[in-house]
């Protein structure tokens, strides 16, 4: 079999089609990864270790460094060596050979290679560049569907859980639409959400086995020349082992008992430069439940103020704008806020974007392909375009009669609070009319106040100009700011923190006066919460004892406007 050899921008363009696909899959990656351990976080791994093909502008070898960098977890590291090899194979290489090096690529940096997983994907597509199937991407594509499917009876744990591999489906998906791009063939995202619509409703009760202690560790290691590679340290520390080499730099990944012994001991082999953990049993108490148990299932954007946790609990599916950090450009929900504060802090800019049109589509694609129903509480449309595109989508696309539009003209809390009424209504078997009229009376009592410690964040991301931001500063003045459907507005100028919060309890007395007192009030917090939890929290359980009162994160879309030491509170009284 002959093939043209791959232009190397195509390659790159397609590459990043795959990883657009993987983000609009990444929940479902989430919930149903069981192997080799059930702490729900394949599709957080891949959607971070694979973002920075989404940079266009970066040449081959300054991207392969990054992902060097960026792959995180197991999933994420071994789908980042086949990357990684794709794009460093020789140019004169024809797209099917650098399958077969990339695969044996992604193969060797496993310490313990098991079947059923990624690896069995890699392998099946490196096998058909010899085979019958390797010029015919339909028919590959196809055969790959099976090969995933068959990884339910490969694993034990798999079986037990009767589940597809999450890093398996994951890889397909980035193949499907990767080679899909590249070759200029139409998508099949419907096809492929069919094909695996049950794992929505995946139950994780059923997940079991697997390492539940530990930690789950990334490290990047520079390894001087000349001296022995870590492979005999790395045997020794833990489990789940992938190495990734470039030269004297080594990327690893593993599973130990003893976080501090692990960093200790490949600080005798070289000089650690980077180093992350997660405590995997806290990520397993935390992984993804069962989704929405009712006929309609309720999305909304990354722009309301709920965690992916949050969103999990409840059965909602959030659509993420993005957060760019310096080279980085990430999914909002999928960040860790404290770390684009700190940069804030330091001076960073940081902005949000939209992602791009078609990778919305993409998500609104596979979630009508896997739900009856979808209704999308959309962020208010004056503060982004989705509504006109998720509309636009629906009036052109066949499956619009599953798709429910409604412009929330809400954000952040005063869009999480109502979110979270309807998502309860549908969980509880509510209709889609009913579930819109609740939607649209709770969004006629929501209210939310923002209150912003500086303005010179304000300025930063344009929001306000830097003389107006000064001039606040220096008079100690910030606003309290509400979004409304017609925009953000200016309720109040006060000067002391304690003010704000006097404010916010006036607020909060003035909303549940009205009602029996009950319903609920989110606090939300910044870089700031253990201030917001001591200092706010009391004040407002005196003011309506009777409601439910939740702590939870604001929303990066507004956080990285607004910045640190920003907090704020949304309340939804109960209807009277």
């Amino acid at each position: 079999m002959t093939a043209e050899p791959p232009a190397a921008a195509d390659l790159r363009r397609a590459l990043a089609e795959g990883c657009v696909a993987v983000a609009a899959w990444a929940e479902v990656l989430d919930r149903i990864n069981v192997f080799p351990v059930p702490d729900g976080d394949t599709g957080r791994n891949l959607v971070l270790s694979l973002s920075p093909l989404r940079d266009l502008g970066a040449n081959d070898a300054t991207i392969s460094e990054r992902l060097l960098r960026s792959a995180r977890g197991n999933s994420g590291n071994i789908a980042c060596a086949f990357v990684r090899a794709l794009l460093d194979g020789g140019a004169s290489e024809g797209l099917e050979i650098r399958w077969v090096s990339a695969a044996a690529s992604a193969r060797k940096a496993v310490a313990h290679p098991q079947p059923g997983t990624m690896l069995t994907v890699l392998d099946a597509l490196a096998a058909a560049a010899s085979g019958p199937d390797g010029g015919d991407i339909p028919a590959l594509l196809a055969r790959l569907v099976g090969v995933v499917h068959e990884t339910t009876g490969q694993l034990e744990s798999l079986r037990a859980a009767a589940v597809v591999d999450s890093g398996a489906l994951g890889m397909l998906v980035f193949l499907d639409r990767a080679l899909r791009a590249y070759h200029g063939l139409p998508e099949a995202g419907e096809i492929l959400a069919t094909s695996f619509r049950s794992l929505v409703r995946f139950d994780r009760s059923r997940a079991r086995g697997g390492q539940e202690h530990g930690y789950c560790i990334d490290a990047l290691l520079r390894v001087p020349e000349g001296a022995p590679p870590p492979d005999q340290t790395l045997a020794g520390l833990g489990s789940e082992v992938v190495a990734l080499r470039d030269g004297s730099l080594w990327k690893i990944h593993l599973h130990a008992d003893d976080s501090d012994r692990a960093r200790a001991a490949l600080g005798q082999v070289g000089e650690v430069l980077a180093w992350s953990w997660d405590d995997l049993q806290v990520q397993m108490s935390a992984s993804p439940a069962v989704a929405s148990e009712g006929d309609v299932h309720i999305v909304t954007d990354g722009a309301a103020s709920l965690s992916r946790g949050q969103a999990e609990s409840l059965g909602v599916s959030l659509l993420d704008s993005l957060v760019n950090l310096g080279e980085r450009s990430l999914p909002e929900t999928r960040l860790d806020p404290e770390d684009i504060y700190r940069a804030m802090r330091r001076g960073v800019r940081v902005s949000t974007a939209q992602t791009s049109t078609h990778e919305r589509h993409m998500c609104y694609e596979r979630l009508t392909a896997q739900w009856r129903q979808v209704l999308y509480l959309c962020v208010g449309s004056v503060y982004t375009g989705n509504y006109d595109v998720a509309s636009a989508w629906r009036q052109s696309h066949a499956a619009d009669a599953r798709l429910t539009v409604l412009d929330s003209g809400a954000a952040s809390g005063r869009l999480a609070v109502v979110v979270r009424a309807t998502a309860i209504a549908a969980r509880s078997g509510a209709s889609l009319a009913e579930l819109t009229s609740l939607a649209g009376a709770a969004l006629k009592r929501a209210e939310e106040y923002i209150f912003v410690e500086r303005l010179e964040y304000l300025a930063r991301s344009g929001r306000l100009s830097k003389a107006g931001a000064w001039f606040g500063d220096a008079l100690g003045l910030a606003p309290v700011v509400s979004p409304l459907p017609d925009g953000a507005r200016k309720v109040a100028l006060l000067r002391k923190p304690s003010d704000r919060i006097s404010f916010a309890c006036e607020r909060a007395r003035s909303a549940f006066a009205k009602r029996p007192g009950r319903g609920i009030i989110l606090v939300e917090f910044t870089d700031n919460r253990a201030w917001v939890e001591a200092m706010v929290l009391p004040r407002l359980r005196e003011i309506a004892p009777d409601a439910e009162i939740e702590l939870g994160p604001l929303s990066l879309t507004t956080g990285a406007h607004t910045g640190p030491g920003t907090w704020a509170m949304a309340m939804l009284p109960e209807e009277g």
